[in-house]
């Protein structure tokens, strides 16, 4: 099985820098950890793993970023891939931006800069957890669906 695709997006490089290796060090060996500078180019590299087959699970975006603001680009991702869990961390953001980003874009989690890679990491599993759990249903039930099929015709 391919590995899975863990999109982070920052404009500060430093920061982007920090947390890609603070998740590879975390989930190199089950993710494909990858980075972006802005908003517009996380989706394009969302648009290339996509047309590749492979699995975007997990997008981290920070919401203040020139053009695209992180609550909308999640609301885009949200469009594109609504079962991919989606994280904001950031340091400014306000309620408002939070609130767009969870009604709007099916925001997980909203972690607060500086974070503590212990309990984010943490929590990241637990929704990478869930993401698999519900790829896993869906699989089932579409083979349900189509051992019934089969037997409606039997």
């Amino acid at each position: 099985m391919s590995k899975g695709f863990i999109i982070c997006v920052d404009d500060e490089v430093s920061v982007l820098e920090t947390l890609t290796e603070q998740l590879r060090a975390k989930f190199g060996d089950s993710h494909e950890i990858e980075s972006a500078v802005s908003a517009e180019d996380a989706m394009a590299l969302i648009d290339e793993i996509h047309s590749n087959q492979e699995i975007v699970e997990l997008i981290i975006s920070d919401q203040v970023m020139p053009g695209m603001k992180g609550d909308e680009f999640l609301k885009e991702v949200h469009k594109k891939l609504p079962d991919a869990i989606k994280i904001m961390l950031t340091g400014q953001a306000g309620l408002d931006s939070a609130i767009n980003a969870i009604n709007e874009g099916g925001l997980s989690r909203y972690v607060e800069k500086p974070w503590n890679i212990e309990e984010f990491s943490k929590d990241i599993q637990g929704l990478l957890n869930k993401f698999h759990a519900n790829l896993e249903n869906q699989r089932l039930i579409a083979q349900l669906n189509q051992r019934i099929a089969e037997l409606e015709k039997a």
